[in-house]
């Protein structure tokens, strides 16, 4: 795991050099990483508000790196004033994770916190073990993309005309993340590119709905359905709607994944898949997660889309499925499951459930980091749990959140999304499908549909 400390000095050459003789002297091996950005550009753009977007870029070419080195020197701020200069270096420290070495004596800061102000907290910081590194919110993102560009998928948008789907498909194709296929009358479709002020790239598909289109998936259809009463006329109906045409062409193996809700509800994206394309071997029922990006870590919370109430079996699945998905993206998982009550503080049924919930996950995987019941404070923060739960694995350090029914996590996640700031709410993801689809909230925006087609292709993987 590196090590990554962002040098801010105005004698930036010799702080770099002091890096790495601490470095050389700890037995470590350090590489440098220049940002790839003009320092006036950059300067431009913190003073404009567009920093989230600044440091998604040099994260991404940061993960492109691949460095093999004990410890990462990036030089900092360069050709900004004191000012622009501080908020850019704070805001890199963040999107990295590094420690700021400077020279700043100035600062009111200790050296426990993430300013290193001499050679001696250096030389000190690099003796002990390195600690478990955040995935901050840019680093996140960047890497999503860059996930889903190692392989790139061919992804279907049912909602092929819908303006900001149109959008989100030129973006998709832009960072090679997937190939959009655009299901849709075409000569709408090529109208809200032009509306939207977007030229739609070669490599778009676009897939025209029609009888004989359709008519090709029937007996497919028929075949899957039968036992509910599916009969030739009735698939030919159900065919009319895109979904459902956009699900059958995912069943066939024609794309990769799905994405759709701009304008469909939940329901509306998901009964087809439910029907169709059914469950993964060995799960039971389907949920969902949310990639809850603060600015400087990234955490897990399920299930706030899907299940209403579930049971302490159908909550036990939930959990298996969020710390495998954790897993999957390279998130830390560390399982809460959360209640109004931490271990045996409360009574009631609603307790109880979580509790039984908790023992089925440790008996089925009892190699899992999951404990429970516990209050989202025990959870998060570690005075806090480390009084109320001391011998939790959990408790004060948790990266995944389970809520207990989806009142509390749809309230939940909204209510982190719009008050923590800087915060963004990517997903839902679902979990528990046997091929990937993916929901989208109807206020969605353009941004949002881009990384749930990088979520969906990097499922796809």
């Amino acid at each position: 795991m590196n090590r990554v400390y962002l040098v801010a000095s105005a004698n930036m050459a010799a702080k770099v050099e002091e890096v790495n003789s601490a470095a050389a002297a700890a037995g470590l091996k350090a590489e440098a990483f220049k940002p790839c950005v003009n320092g006036a550009e950059a300067a431009a753009q913190v003073k404009a508000g567009q920093t989230a977007a600044l440091m998604e870029t040099i994260c991404a070419d940061f993960l492109k790196q691949d460095f093999a080195a004990d410890v990462v020197v990036v030089e900092g701020a360069q050709g900004m004033s004191e000012v622009v200069a501080q908020k850019f270096n704070e805001s890199l420290a963040t999107a990295l994770d590094a420690k700021i070495f400077s020279d700043n004596e100035d600062a009111d800061l200790f050296c426990s916190c993430r300013l290193l102000k001499c050679g001696k907290c250096l030389a000190e910081d690099l003796a002990k073990e390195p600690a478990e590194r955040k995935t901050s919110q840019a680093m996140f993102r960047a890497g999503l993309l860059l996930k889903a560009s190692k392989a790139v998928k061919r992804i279907v948008l049912p909602e092929g005309s819908e303006p900001r789907t149109v959008q989100a498909a030129c973006l998709a194709v832009a960072r090679n993340i997937a190939v959009p296929v655009l299901v849709g009358n075409k000569a709408e479709i090529e109208a809200t590119a032009k509306s939207v002020g977007v030229t739609l790239p070669a490599n778009i598909e676009i897939i025209e709905p029609s009888e004989a289109l359709a008519e090709k998936y029937v007996p497919t259809l028929v075949e899957l359905r039968k036992a509910k009463g599916m009969t030739e006329e009735l698939a030919r109906a159900a065919l009319k709607d895109n979904v459902m045409l956009a699900t059958m062409m995912l069943k066939m193996g024609e794309v990769d994944g799905l994405v759709s809700g701009a304008i469909h509800s939940t329901a509306d994206t998901l009964r087809p898949a439910l029907q169709i394309i059914k469950t993964a071997p060995g799960v039971k029922s389907v949920s969902s997660v949310f990639f809850m990006c603060m600015p400087g870590q990234t955490y897990i919370y399920g299930d706030c889309a899907i299940n209403l109430n579930p049971t302490a079996e159908e909550l036990a699945g939930i959990a298996m499925q969020c710390d495998d998905t954790a897993k999957a993206f390279g998130l830390p998982s560390r399982v809460a499951m959360l209640s109004y009550s931490t271990i045996n503080s409360g009574k009631g049924p609603d307790a109880d459930l979580v509790k039984a919930a908790t023992a089925i996950v440790k008996e089925a995987r009892p190699e899992m980091l999951v404990d429970g019941p516990l209050q989202y404070d025990a959870a998060t923060t570690p005075s806090v749990g480390s009084l109320k739960a001391p011998n939790s694995a959990v408790a004060g350090k948790a990266t995944v959140f389970v809520f207990p029914d989806l009142s509390a996590g749809n309230i939940g996640y909204k209510a982190v999304q719009r008050s923590a700031h800087g915060t963004i709410a990517i997903g839902p993801m679902l979990q528990g499908l046997a091929k990937p689809v993916n929901d989208l909230s109807r206020g969605a925006l353009v941004e949002d549909i881009v990384y749930t087609i990088a979520l969906t292709a990097v499922q796809a993987q």
